[in-house]
């Protein structure tokens, strides 16, 4: 009897246990489950400051003019008297070309003038002895005018000749390479024994009419920009340099491969020696609105309906609420916000469209889960 009351007892034991103990197992998924929807967030402290003004751009020293040299008349180059980086002054000669065929050219024009003025000085006396004749009509209407339309002819080959005369003489001078303006050779294109066509580039030569930047903006940041505007240079290689600019020239039409314009920042005319062609330099502009902006990362933004939006860590650091916002720029490093947030408040950074108002948030530590 006892040993039956002892199992049926344990029997009993067993029924509660199963009863028990999926109820257990039940609150254990739930708590489980619960702890599950627990999403972690990434979130950054908002910081307002002058955002655009941060903004710098990388660009490179160059001449405001660069000319492309070359001989207004073809032949073979007999000598160059410069060399890469050689400083010339106004009138300085470069280059030479063999004088032999212009030379030539200038004999055969010369000994056409002489023919030329020999035959009006011919027809001029014809002239001159038939209009005496025609008037006591010794000759004829028609001789004389024979007469005098081979004078006019003779003055006119004569005016002709005197011209090509003037062109032999301007081409043998054209034989010597020149500049009206200064400055330095960047480039040797020809050398002594080449031959060169007319207009044919023999040397390249950075004028010394001023030295600018040359740098490419965005066309998010270019509506701020306009020509007269002022900027800060400084070198890359010389930190100790920093130097005023003025916006001189911004392209209408943007590069078709990269999508920016070139501008075009001048230089003071006393900036130092160190300032050489090709260094690199670095231009920044400052802003004229002085509204602080605050600058969130892309991923940040949401939006409510048609409005942009992002998540804002709630004080109880459990929760995030939706905040409109009001976007002053797009730009390639981030989004610029002018309002709607608030100095050190936390913003999602990262998931920002799979969270939800109602749904339980850790700030994410970087850990693993």
């Amino acid at each position: 009897m006892v040993g039956l009351r002892g199992a049926g007892f344990i029997r009993g034991q067993g029924a509660v246990l199963t009863v028990i103990l999926p109820l257990v197992l039940a609150g254990c998924g739930a708590k489980e489950a619960e702890q599950a929807q627990v999403r972690p967030v990434r979130v950054a402290p908002v910081t307002f400051k002058d955002a655009h003004a941060a903004r710098s751009f990388t660009g490179t020293i160059v001449a405001r003019t660069e000319v492309q040299a070359g001989f207004r008349v073809g032949g073979r180059i007999a000598a160059r008297m410069v060399e890469v980086g050689d400083r010339v002054k106004p009138g300085q000669t470069l280059a030479r070309l063999d004088p032999t065929d212009l030379e030539l050219s200038l004999k055969a024009a010369e000994a056409r003038l002489a023919q030329a003025e020999a035959q009006a000085v011919q027809t001029a006396a014809d002239l001159k002895r038939y209009t005496p004749l025609l008037a006591s009509g010794t000759v004829s209407q028609a001789q004389f005018d024979r007469v005098k339309a081979a004078s006019d002819a003779a003055a006119a080959q004569k005016r002709e000749a005197s011209s090509t005369l003037s062109i032999a003489r301007n081409q043998r001078a054209y034989g010597s390479l020149t500049l009206d303006q200064g400055g330095v050779i960047t480039a040797v294109l020809a050398d002594a024994g080449q031959m060169v066509g007319d207009g044919q580039t023999v040397l390249r030569i950075a004028t010394d009419l001023g030295r600018e930047v040359a740098i490419d903006v965005a066309e998010g940041d270019l509506a701020r920009l306009s020509v007269g505007g002022t900027a800060s240079v400084a070198l890359w290689a010389d930190g100790d340099i920093a130097l005023a600019g003025t916006i001189r020239e911004i392209t209408p039409v943007a590069d078709p491969a990269s999508r920016t314009f070139r501008l075009r920042v001048t230089l003071p005319a006393d900036a130092p020696d160190a300032v050489r062609l090709g260094m690199t330099a670095r231009v920044s502009f400052p802003e004229a609105d002085a509204a602080a902006l605050a600058l969130l990362p892309s991923s940040a933004l949401f939006h409510q309906g048609d409005r942009p939006a992002v998540w804002v860590l709630a004080p109880s650091k459990d929760r995030v609420l939706l905040r409109p916002v009001e976007v002053a720029a797009f730009r390639p490093d981030g989004v610029a916000v002018k309002a709607g947030v608030k100095e050190g408040e936390l913003v999602v950074t990262a998931g920002a469209h799979r969270l939800d108002a109602n749904l339980p948030v850790r700030v994410w530590d970087g850990g693993l889960p």
